[in-house]
């Protein structure tokens, strides 16, 4: 399931929509010292009011003019701090079709006190009669609850999921069906009602944790932000900020009151479209809600200098995993990690600092260079039908590099431009890198078959049936839901996008699934030392690894022969092996196992 799916839909273009309208109230907020320090801005331009809305007056909704402050917002029954604003969204024909909620953050001392009603979960108590209002204005109408989008940010965002939590009870259940949108929320309602977002380097996001805390222990929570995990939330995005970049950050403990290392991303957060850059990624298909994403938050004077990358952070729980990294429409560097990571350098002339992994590269638009470890020489060259290159790194243990929208590649000093022909030598007397050759698929299902030599085979889109035949061969399935067979030889298999099924087979074979959830067939009982590059087990892993049921009674059984050999589990039997790398035998449960 992708980030941005809600509510059975992709979400990219509501969620966008409702952090415009939760920054729109959280800058409005800041009134008169918003306007000195050139924070607020009108319509028409990037930090106003969404195009299309306007803001509904006391009279529309039938509620006293006392209730509104000097900045326009409706304040709460018996606190002039607590804010919102609510707005409609104008349609072709001049009239209302949707209506928004929008809850504004924190501004000012005066909003301390709400953050002990917040605790309570009494906040939403103080906008009951102006919920009530909305309801029936939106009712009068013509419209429903389902019509109705809540957002909001920081103190804003946690307003957002107290009304969700109790929405069934407020306005007679008319809110029930609305959306609910929490950005950077300290207090999260862990129900699929509700979406929330924000960056794990942001020190208010979940501080206080479930909603349903007591007001002691939000307090002591929001001393230390431990970075809890909530299926209603996104929770290892990194807001990748000039601070961030320092491997000091967060220059201390990780809590409320370090007001320099702990704020900062809370407070670019509210400047940057970072879900939008999410949602425009090449990738976005395979960002789930867990994902590890970077997003480039540079200023323009370290954009040309500081690498973009998924860096050990005391902040972070996911260093060495996976990643995503997006940059910006301007000129970024992006370096990858040990394992397969997703580089996106959208506009501008980036640069792709790429090492041992399997990777895919989208350099969009501009002149963009892709960085390599090791020679031209350990690497081999393909080039399929619609431009996509890849850089087989297998000779040197470099992994496999997937570019696409990509101009130059370099080998230390050794540069190459690429070409539809060859990998174009800049360098005088030094020879092209020419395509090995390769047979690949289309958009729909294929079914492609290797000889006994070296075959490179590429599914490509769909879902494909893939068979190396009996030599050391590259199976590549691409999009889809594929099967691969390795069949005889020592080959290497990768599943890529798709929920794939890699079948071992005779020989010393590699198996890398990709993005999905994939399945590792073993269950032949082939001999050999096989191993598998990404195997995702656990709990919150997707992965499943299919054993012999001759070879091991149970799953149990399994796991129990299981050996930790340094940083990788490691199983034998008779005459076979697999090797997951990076896994530990506390990370496995009879969960990931099957028997065939």
């Amino acid at each position: 399931m992708a980030i941005f799916d809600y509510k059975g839909s992709d979400a990219r273009a509501d969620v966008a929509e409702a952090f415009r309208l939760a920054r729109y109230s959280q800058i409005e907020a800041f009134g008169a010292l918003g306007d000195a320090l050139g924070i607020v801005t009108r319509s028409g331009d990037d930090l106003g009011i969404p195009a299309g809305w306007r803001e509904l007056t006391a009279a529309e909704l039938g509620v006293s003019a006392a209730k509104v402050d000097a900045d326009g917002f409706f304040t709460g029954a018996t606190s002039p701090a607590a804010q919102t604003k609510v707005l409609g969204f104008v349609g072709a024909n001049g009239q209302i079709e949707r209506v928004s909620i929008a809850f504004a953050g924190t501004n000012n001392l005066n909003d301390l006190p709400d953050y002990l009603a917040l605790a309570e979960g009494r906040y939403i108590e103080e906008f009951r009669y102006l919920l009530d209002a909305a309801a029936a204005y939106s009712a009068g109408k013509g419209l429903a609850g389902g019509d109705v989008v809540v957002s909001g940010y920081s103190l804003g965002g946690a307003a957002v999921n107290i009304f969700a939590e109790r929405a069934g009870e407020i306005a007679g259940g008319f809110y029930a069906t609305s959306d609910f949108f929490g950005f950077s929320s300290p207090t999260i309602f862990d129900d699929e009602t509700v979406f929330n977002y924000g960056a794990e380097n942001d020190v208010v996001y979940r501080v206080i944790g479930d909603s349903d805390g007591s007001v002691s222990e939000g307090l002591l929570e929001a001393l230390i932000n431990e970075d809890n995990e909530f299926l209603s939330s996104a929770d290892n995005i990194v807001f990748f900020n000039d601070l961030y970049a320092s491997p000091l950050s967060p220059y201390g403990p990780f809590g409320i009151l370090n007001l320099f290392g702990g704020w900062n991303a809370h407070i670019t957060g509210i400047f940057e479209e970072t879900a939008e850059t999410i949602g425009r990624s090449s990738f976005y298909d395979l960002i789930e809600r867990d994902s590890a994403v970077v997003i480039s938050q540079l200023s323009e004077g370290l954009r040309g200098t500081v690498w973009v990358e998924d860096a050990f952070r005391t902040t972070s729980s996911h260093f060495g995993d996976p990643a995503f990294l997006l940059g910006t429409d301007s000129g970024d560097r992006l370096r990858d990690g040990e394992e397969g990571n997703y580089l996106d350098g959208f506009a501008g002339n980036d640069r792709f600092d790429l090492s041992t992994g399997n990777d895919s590269v989208a350099g969009g638009t501009g002149t963009d260079t892709v960085l390599l470890d090791g020679r031209a020489s350990q690497y081999e060259a393909i080039r399929l039908s619609d431009g996509t290159v890849y850089l087989d790194g297998a000779a040197g243990g470099y992994g496999l590099k997937e570019l696409v929208s990509v101009e130059s590649v370099a080998f230390g000093l050794a540069s190459y431009t690429v070409r539809s022909s060859a990998l174009d030598s800049t360098l005088f007397l030094s020879p092209d890198i020419r395509y090995a050759s390769h047979r690949e698929g289309g958009e729909g299902g294929d079914r492609l078959t290797g000889g006994s030599g070296v075959d490179r085979l590429f599914g490509r889109d769909g879902n494909d049936q893939l068979f190396g035949g009996s030599g050391n061969d590259l199976v590549h399935g691409g999009a889809g839901d594929d099967r691969l067979f390795g069949q005889a030889g020592n080959d290497r298999l990768f599943g890529a996008a798709g929920d794939d099924v890699l079948v071992d087979g005779l020989g010393n074979d590699r198996l890398s699934g990709g993005a999905g959830d994939d399945r590792f067939d073993f269950s032949s009982g082939f001999g050999g030392r096989d191993v598998v590059t990404d195997f995702d087990a656990g709990a919150e892993g997707d992965d499943m690894l299919i054993l012999a049921a001759q070879l091991f009674r149970t799953a149990d059984a399994a796991l129990a022969r299981f050996q930790q050999t340094g940083f990788d589990a490691l199983l034998s039997w008779s005459g076979g092996s697999v090797v997951l790398e990076d896994v530990t035998i506390a990370d496995l449960g009879v969960d990931d196992i099957l028997l065939a």
